[in-house]
């Protein structure tokens, strides 16, 4: 139950005004950078984007435009819904129900939104992609060639944006998980942190990352296998630094299905534009009440 009680205290802490107005102006200030960096740059990211397009054939760019867009309005329709349930019930939820109750609501809760719009877009699957595939293919081929490469453009620079935007509040938020662990686990020793090794380690994951997103665009193509994609982009940034900005803390391990299994979870909110600047938070906060409940159960035994 560590696991899930780590995601409920995570809620809870981006929830506090001072996170939550930590986490608003890290992103305010990298959307500002990107879009700014996007307008400099768009023509030069449309050719760069244009020119790995130019490697598939237009049908393939057709239908690939047709799934993707069908498989991010049935993504967007789960979280959003989730988002607005949990925005609007979560304080009655907590108030009424016991910790290990909560935990059992939540998943049956996710799990119903899932079924439900998974029933609505896959009994119309067929008639919403070829609804979709239409309108595009009413397109002529460089105007769909330039929106392909546009979005493909959009998602570089969301790549950036949700990478820079991690590595940022990580630095920031050292101060504040030594101030939540004082009042929160008082019995808990805190250590120094090793900020050479933590730089070494977000230039490094910086740079592997940029270079992973261009190798792998082809898969960005491809329905279900780009959201696979995004994942192990996004895990793979935040996997190591995460945890070892815990582990230097507190003095704490994880194996590695652990630090999969925590970052998997961490980059949810990644999908989600605008509700995203709070998914380095949400990360951050699922890896540090997970050990340290873990630890402070050890200590028990």
């Amino acid at each position: 139950m560590d696991f899930l009680y780590s995601i409920y205290l995570s809620l809870k802490n981006i929830g506090k005004n001072d996170i939550k107005k930590l986490s608003i102006l890290n992103g305010i200030f990298w959307i500002l950078f990107w879009l700014i960096i996007a307008l400099l740059f768009w023509d030069k990211m449309i050719s760069f984007t244009s020119f790995l397009l130019s490697m598939f054939p237009f049908s393939f760019i057709q239908l690939s435009g047709s799934q993707i867009i069908f498989t991010l309005l049935w993504i967007q329709a789960i979280f959003i819904t989730v988002g607005i349930i949990f925005t609007l019930f979560n304080e009655i939820i907590e108030k009424k129900l016991e910790k290990t109750h909560f935990h059992y609501l939540s998943i049956t809760i996710g799990l119903i939104v899932i079924l439900f719009w998974s029933y609505i877009f896959f009994s119309n699957k067929t008639s919403i992609e070829n609804y979709i595939l239409h309108i595009i293919k009413i397109l002529p081929f460089q105007t769909v060639q330039e929106l392909i490469s546009s979005l493909l453009a959009i998602l570089y620079f969301y790549l950036l944006f949700c990478a820079t935007m991690s590595i940022s509040f990580l630095l920031l938020v050292v101060p504040k998980l030594k101030q939540i662990t004082k009042t929160e686990y008082p019995e808990v020793t805190l250590n120094k942190i090793s900020y050479i090794k933590l730089f070494w380690i977000l230039f490094r994951d910086f740079i592997i990352y940029i270079l992973l997103a261009i190798i792998l665009y082809p898969f960005m193509l491809i329905p279900w296998i780009n959201i696979i994609t995004l994942a192990f982009l996004w895990i793979y940034i935040i996997k190591e630094s995460y945890s070892h900005i815990i582990q230097s803390l507190f003095n704490v391990s994880f194996d590695k299905k652990e630090k999969w299994i925590l970052s998997f979870v961490s980059i949810i909110l990644d999908f989600l534009p605008i509700i995203n600047i709070f998914a380095p938070a949400f990360g951050i906060f699922i890896f540090y009440h997970y050990s340290l409940e873990k630890k402070l159960e050890n200590y028990k035994i």
